[in-house]
């Protein structure tokens, strides 16, 4: 791969368990690459969580339209799922937000449906699976929260929407320490989601580096870069997803 990012210097803040391929790929560049994760992942083990999650799990032959929001919803789903399907139905029809979401589906033995690599919200409600849902059970396999654009929309549509939360996500303990105690000064920090970045944000005010704010930001999304902006941020470059392809374009087209 060729070395394009030379001498450059990234601030990658990924969630631990998610850091490794995408600093593996931008160092294959030629980069530096620092990270300091802003984001934490961690299933719902409280009991009222775990009994809703059982419930859809067991209700899941009466689903016709199973939608997985992110690499994370697919692995938390799919290990429940084995554990109480070890033969999937044949009724629901799989559906994934973005390229890697869809590979990880496909990588778990599940095939399912998908518009290519630049996949948003927006492009899975286009689909024309999803046009005419009156009457179809929909269930969104995600984390606690976020956007609620897929099931109102589908709702609006007559679809019978549910969702499965099955993980939560937090700004980690450290975060603030580490990102006080960091002495360099990227050409650019890359954050996968919205909610990476408002995290990104707080720990910038908190630790007093608004000279951060002067880096060049890449985000997944002009959704996400728009809100950038808004918090301060003045280089932001919006790639077409948070997939690790689109964001390195993304990341090349900023700094070169």
């Amino acid at each position: 791969m060729a070395k394009r990012l030379q001498g450059k210097r990234v601030l990658t803040t990924r969630p631990a368990h998610q850091a490794d391929t995408w600093g593996a790929l931008l160092r294959a560049t030629g980069a530096e690459v620092d990270t300091i994760p802003m984001l934490a992942i961690e299933p719902l083990i409280d009991e009222a969580a775990q009994q809703a999650i059982k419930k859809r799990i067991l209700d899941f032959d009466q689903v016709d339209f199973a939608i997985f929001v992110s690499q994370n919803a697919v692995c938390y789903a799919v290990d429940w799922l084995e554990d109480y399907w070890p033969q999937l139905p044949q009724g629901p029809r799989y559906l994934a937000i973005g390229a890697a979401t869809a590979k990880a589906l496909l990588m778990r033995g599940i095939p399912c449906e998908h518009s290519g690599e630049h996949m948003t919200s927006e492009d899975l409600l286009a689909l024309p699976t999803l046009q005419e849902v009156s009457g179809l059970r929909v269930l969104i396999f995600r984390g606690t929260g976020g956007r609620t654009l897929i099931g109102d929309t589908l709702r609006a549509r007559g679809g019978r929407v549910d969702y499965c939360e099955l993980y939560r996500r937090s700004l980690p303990a450290g975060a603030p320490a580490d990102l006080a105690g960091y002495s360099f000064t990227p050409d650019a920090i890359t954050v996968h989601s919205g909610e990476t970045l408002a995290n990104l944000h707080s720990c910038i005010e908190r630790a007093n580096c608004a000279h951060l704010l002067l880096a060049a930001l890449i985000c997944p999304s002009a959704r996400v870069a728009e809100q950038a902006r808004a918090l301060g941020f003045i280089y932001t470059s919006s790639a077409q997803n948070a997939g690790d392809s689109a964001m390195l374009e993304a990341l090349l087209r900023a700094l070169n």
